[in-house]
């Protein structure tokens, strides 16, 4: 049984250029958390840490993917060679499963999880609240997001020229990850592994943030930055340069989705269209409708093409 009425979840599947966002309900309603928790997170694979990590409890049908735990609860979730789809190749040059743990920040922030990822699959906002971003990273580079094969949404944002990493002073105090090629090192890659892990693949290092829905209003985050063997060891080595600049521009983030689930807890709350720039968007919001009607997790819909940028 869907958690909203299938004539509620209509005008958010439209094709991209006609679509809203997603009823307040979808925010705001302990039934369609209780839902999300059974359909989405018990039913499919979530992420549930960093290899050599806490113990995961119970018999869950556990999968080793780049150093992350991936848990089934249910244990009849489809393989999770289906789930992950064609993001192994897009990850594959990071090493991540070498990548060991420098720094964790626990964030816990007044707002739906689902709020969280729509906010990281766009920069619209980039401009308005993340100044420090905008010097080294233009804000309107995204857009392109990749076609994915599996459960997963996400794609590429430039650097500026001379900017070497996402830091404060556009400075990466640590070696590239040894592995890339192509424009890898002159990019970061923002992918949403479904439901809980978000993972940023920068030339240096590697930021993730794993989801856990605590109340549909509340959501614990866990933010971890993982670098290289080559860099720990080195003498004087601190990974402060990545870690301050991702918590002052997570705390922006989370000031803003915590506006956000005031708004669609209000009574003045009014559904709105999706931008041009919000593709990614469009995909997660399909994705979670069309998983409420098919009673578990769904791929993203396509976009129609003329409406790409």
């Amino acid at each position: 049984m869907t958690p909203i009425a299938r004539e509620l979840l209509a005008p958010s599947l439209e094709n991209f250029g006609r679509s809203s966002t997603l009823p307040a309900e979808a925010y705001t309603a302990g039934s369609v958390l209780r839902w999300e928790q059974e359909h989405f997170f018990d039913r499919g694979w979530v992420c549930a840490g960093r290899v050599g990590g806490p113990e995961v409890a119970g018999d869950q049908r556990v999968v080793e993917w780049q150093g992350w735990l991936f848990a089934n609860a249910s244990g009849d979730a489809p393989t999770f060679e289906e789930h992950v789809g064609n993001l192994e190749e897009l990850v594959r040059n990071y090493g991540c499963e070498e990548l060991v743990i420098a720094a964790r920040h626990d964030y816990q922030i007044a707002a739906n999880w689902k709020i969280l990822v729509e906010n990281y699959h766009e920069c619209y906002h980039c401009s308005s609240i993340h100044p420090e971003l905008c010097e080294v990273s233009p804000p309107t580079s995204g857009g392109d997001n990749l076609e994915p094969e599996g459960a997963w949404i996400g794609g590429p944002m430039d650097l500026f020229e001379g900017v070497e990493t996402m830091s404060l002073d556009g400075k990466s105090h640590a070696p590239k990850l040894p592995r890339l090629t192509g424009v890898q090192d002159r990019t970061v890659y923002y992918f949403q592994l479904f439901p809980n892990l978000l993972i940023s693949l920068h030339p240096d290092y590697v930021m993730t943030h794993r989801l856990r829905p605590l109340a549909p209003d509340r959501t614990a985050v866990e933010c971890e930055w993982l670098f290289s063997d080559e860099a720990v060891e080195q003498v004087g080595f601190d990974p402060s340069y990545a870690t301050e600049f991702w918590d002052i521009t997570n705390r922006q983030d989370w000031t803003a989705c915590e506006a956000v689930q005031r708004g669609v807890s209000s009574r003045g709350y009014r559904r709105g269209p999706l931008s041009p720039r919000e593709d990614a968007v469009y995909q997660l919001i399909t994705m979670v409708a069309n998983g409420y009607l098919a009673g578990g997790v769904s791929r993203p819909a396509s976009r129609a093409p003329e409406a790409r940028r």
